[in-house]
């Protein structure tokens, strides 16, 4: 490929391209002709751009410049894709390697603390061998010295056993004599129990002997006022079916005369309130009747059972029973 001429601007990169040929400086060392100085950075754009237009030799620029425009496009798409992918990849085990890096030098601080401790435990260990190999030369260690101190213990535990055995002895015997003196004791409570309820019994049933009789005085005392009351009751209606009678005739007699309807009206008035006064005493004895028989039949299936109760479950018994309890026990019977 024909080189372009050399211009009266061109900078000495520009001629060190435009002169390169093949066979005059093939082999010889590239030696980019940059015009950067050691204090400039790549924070400035010409110093950026000398770098990069010196930076490829110059075979290379010549075998990019017969390539197609569509082979150029293709090589940057493909160079920029796998030079990010690269740069992507690099960064990321850079970070990587710094972090491994970090986490090395932290395991390295403890490893070099363990073996600090290993160390400290291993001269630990030395004094404590070394004591323990003076302790084992010792008489404790020989085979005498434990003989002994096991023959010392089995006697001790033959010792505390046979104690042992003596004191559980002595509390079976005291614990089967607190047994039987609890249960003579129970024997004496029920024993004491019964004769107070028979007593407490005979007692209620004498008193409620006394009251049966009493109420069966006031019962027939009321049989016999109903028995006058319903002879008064029949004298008053025998009265009324006489005094119906005599109206009647008195009727027949004066029927015609006004003074006779006259005494028949008072007759009748006599007749009818002397048949409701009858009526209100019959009712009224009818009740007392109805009262005192209720009275007697509660009497005879709940009222005895009730008073029993009442009397069998008073704490005055209860009272009686824990003085004789006490009496019993001040008279020489709690064990």
């Amino acid at each position: 490929m024909p080189q372009a001429p050399i211009g009266p601007k061109d900078t000495l990169g520009d001629i060190y391209y435009k002169t390169y040929t093949i066979e005059a400086r093939g082999d010889a060392p590239y030696q980019p002709v940059w015009g950067l100085k050691q204090k400039d950075t790549f924070m400035e754009f010409v110093a950026c751009r000398d770098w990069y237009l010196g930076s490829f030799p110059p075979d290379e620029v010549n075998r990019q410049r017969v390539c197609t425009h569509d082979g150029l496009y293709h090589a940057y798409i493909v160079g920029e894709a796998n030079t990010r992918a690269a740069n992507h990849q690099i960064v990321s085990e850079w970070r990587t390697m710094v972090r491994e890096r970090a986490d090395w030098e932290k395991y390295q601080e403890r490893l070099l603390k363990q073996v600090q401790d290993f160390e400290k435990m291993k001269s630990a260990f030395a004094e404590e061998k070394a004591a323990f190999e003076a302790e084992k030369k010792s008489e404790e260690w020989g085979r005498e010295g434990l003989k002994s101190k096991l023959h010392a213990a089995e006697e001790l535990l033959s010792k505390e056993r046979a104690e042992w055995k003596e004191v559980c002895k002595k509390d079976n015997q005291r614990m089967y004599a607190a047994r039987s003196k609890l249960t003579d004791l129970e024997a004496q409570i029920a024993s004491l129990k019964g004769k107070v309820e028979k007593v407490e019994a005979d007692k209620g049933r004498a008193e409620l002997n006394a009251q049966v009789a009493s109420k069966d005085k006031d019962l027939a005392a009321k049989v016999v006022e109903i028995a006058e009351l319903k002879r008064r009751l029949f004298e008053a209606h025998d009265t009324n079916e006489s005094l119906e009678i005599d109206l009647e005739a008195e009727r027949v007699k004066v029927a015609t005369a006004e003074e006779a309807k006259q005494k028949a009206d008072e007759a009748r008035d006599i007749s009818t309130s002397a048949l409701n006064v009858a009526q209100n005493n019959y009712a009224k004895a009818q009740s007392i009747v109805d009262t005192l028989v209720f009275e007697s039949e509660w009497m005879r299936n709940r009222g005895v059972v009730a008073i029993a109760n009442s009397i069998l479950n008073a704490t005055k018994m209860d009272e009686v029973v824990a003085t004789l309890i006490d009496a019993s026990r001040a008279a020489g019977h709690c064990g």
